[in-house]
């Protein structure tokens, strides 16, 4: 049966905290944190299933850091520097020897960060005075400055997770060990953090404001199309540094900023396609939106159209011309006219077409046009 190898630990500081400690305490508090080593050994070679070791080991890192976190809010936390530091080889222990049942998400204890930041001290500092300099863009510098001060500074006013803590130490030794921070601008900056999907907002609207005020998108419609679409192609092109994440509860930085630019591009496209209309204006017809459905349909059965697309011929139609009554037409109005045509509508039709017959004869055929009158002469004559 699985336990709480942290109970009596625990059990003892709390003791101590509310009461005056003493040194056979302490000398048995490291006799105990001694033997949580063997009871974790003993526990990963054991028969257990797995699901049932990421839960014990899961609850183990939970219980070190709510103890941590309590004797950092003590009354005097110095007195437990001693016992803080297990509490740290334990961390770290898990991290190095069970890190497929360490719990990423789970609140670290703010020894845990403070230790953290004292070790990347020299990097964060180095981070800051470039973002000082005044060579990274403003905006950009301002949404890193704030993330490294929420890190940095008043630690414990803040509860992080290990795999926030986690990645900030990643960012800020490759920022420095990639050269991004480099006077070449901020394009080896972005390629990093995008590679490194820091899904911060902040970045997401620093990107999203340097597309809307590039002279691309400033340009016309169809260069801003281009534009859009070189963007999204190269945003897609970025690898990903997998299992790393600055909120893993949002989409990845490249999701956002690609389904923005989709967004983008759809509303252009649209906007494009609403400047096409408007410069070649629709033919008007004295026809009503039966009769021309009947002759789109006439057309269709005798394979006039090189297309067997009906959607696409009543929308084609519907956007180039106008019914004698109707300034616009909808690609559902022919669509339902095409299939409910009536004796009437066809007989409209006839005659329309029956007239056209006749002028082609009469302006084309005059012989025969002529035979044909002298029949009709005579047959009404009799």
């Amino acid at each position: 049966m699985l336990k709480n190898e942290l109970k009596d630990i625990e059990e003892i500081l709390i003791e101590q905290i509310y009461s005056n400690s003493n040194t056979t305490a302490r000398t048995d508090l490291k006799t105990r944190f001694g033997q949580i080593f063997q009871a974790w050994e003993d526990v990963l070679f054991s028969n257990i299933p797995e699901s049932s070791l990421v839960r014990y080991f899961h609850y183990h890192i939970e219980v070190i850091s709510t103890i941590s976190t309590r004797l950092s809010h003590s009354p005097n936390p110095k007195q437990y520097f001693s016992s803080q530091n297990e509490f740290l080889a334990l961390i770290d222990h898990l991290q190095k020897y069970c890190s497929k049942y360490f719990n990423e998400d789970a609140v670290a204890p703010a020894m845990y960060h403070q230790r953290l930041v004292s070790q990347l001290s020299g990097n964060i500092n180095a981070v800051r005075k470039i973002l000082r300099s005044g060579n990274i863009d403003a905006a950009l510098s301002l949404c890193l400055s704030k993330w490294f001060t929420l890190m940095s500074d008043h630690i414990g006013a803040v509860e992080f997770s290990f795999r926030s803590l986690h990645y900030f130490g990643y960012i800020t030794n490759q920022l420095l060990e990639s050269d991004a921070l480099s006077t070449a601008g901020e394009i080896p900056l972005v390629s990093l953090l995008v590679r490194s999907n820091f899904n911060n907002l902040s970045f997401l609207v620093y990107l999203q404001d340097t597309i809307r005020n590039s002279p691309g998108y400033l340009g016309d419609k169809n260069e801003r199309l281009d534009y859009l679409m070189e963007q999204k192609a190269l945003m897609m092109s970025l690898p990903e540094v997998k299992n790393w994440v600055y909120n893993p509860a949002w989409p990845s930085i490249k999701t956002m900023i690609t389904d923005w630019l989709q967004e983008e591009i759809l509303l252009t496209e649209k906007a494009v396609c609403n400047k096409d209309e408007v410069a070649v204006p629709k033919i008007p017809l004295e026809m009503s939106v039966a009769h021309l459905s009947c002759l789109i349909r006439l057309l269709y059965e005798e394979s006039v159209f090189a297309t067997q697309n009906l959607q696409f011929i009543f929308k084609s139609v519907a956007g180039h011309y106008q019914s004698k009554r109707q300034s616009v037409i909808s690609p559902g109005s022919l669509s339902k006219e095409f299939y409910s045509i009536d004796q009437h509508t066809a007989a409209r039709v006839r005659d329309l077409l029956q007239r056209m017959v006749q002028r082609i004869n009469r302006n084309f055929f005059p012989v025969v046009f002529a035979i044909d009158a002298i029949i009709l002469s005579y047959l009404s004559s009799r």
